[in-house]
């Protein structure tokens, strides 16, 4: 039974800084991107309790990142291999993935609007809705954490760790949408008892950037580049 979650947003890509939608699209890490992750690989392999078990969304800007933290736990003696997991993938976009929010708020705006001030609640044409974006990471989760190491590490996404950190920490969706998810982020969780919600340890830590470029894509509490 897993006791201890690391929840890691991937590297930063170009398509980040752009505040462009990615979705199910699989833009790389760009090189800032490659950096972060090795930066944080190097951190927790530094740590007592460092992961164990390595899962990733199968999005290359996601494992990508995952084998860089797998690296650099091999360099410190300890083989970890990286599985993926498909219900990790960042929530589909549909019409809006690969656009700009400038391009969607101009081209969709009654519906960017919406999207805006609903928490995400509204959904993309063509894409993926909440609901069954939340089933699929609550599955995902249920899975893994039953039959899996003391310490899991999962590897994913901006829009789809919201949604995990909703179910885990028993918040109410506006809430869970509104939290801080930076590129190359760690957020530690420990298990408490059947039935109650996570215990945080830490949320959104990115002191291993310090003296680099730690990039913040949100703006008044919401998601920029899903």
């Amino acid at each position: 039974m897993t006791d201890r979650l690391l929840l890691v947003r991937h590297g930063v890509t170009t398509w980040n800084r752009e505040g462009r939608f990615q979705g199910h699209l699989d833009p790389p890490l760009d090189p800032i991107g490659v950096e972060q992750a090795r930066l944080l690989g190097t951190r927790l392999a530094a740590e007592e309790h460092g992961p164990i078990r390595i899962v990733t969304s199968p999005l290359t800007r996601a494992s990508a990142t995952a084998a860089l933290l797998a690296d650099a736990r091999r360099r410190t003696g300890r083989e970890t291999e990286v599985e993926t997991h498909d219900g990790l993938m960042e929530i589909g976009q549909g019409d809006w993935s690969g656009r700009t929010h400038t391009e969607i708020a101009r081209d969709d705006a009654e519906r960017y609007a919406a999207w805006r001030a609903g928490g995400g609640q509204v959904t993309p044409p063509g894409g993926e809705t909440l609901e069954a974006a939340t089933n699929r990471i609550v599955a995902a989760l249920d899975e893994l954490t039953t039959d899996g190491e003391a310490t899991l590490c999962l590897v994913s996404h901006g829009g789809i760790l919201r949604l995990a950190a909703g179910h885990l920490l028993g918040l109410p969706a506006l809430e869970a949408w509104a939290l801080d998810v930076d590129n190359a982020s760690v957020s530690r969780l420990t298990w408490q008892a059947a039935g109650e919600p996570w215990r945080i340890e830490a949320w959104n830590d990115t002191a291993h950037l310090l003296g680099h470029a730690a990039l913040h894509d949100e703006s008044e509490g919401a998601p920029l580049a899903l």
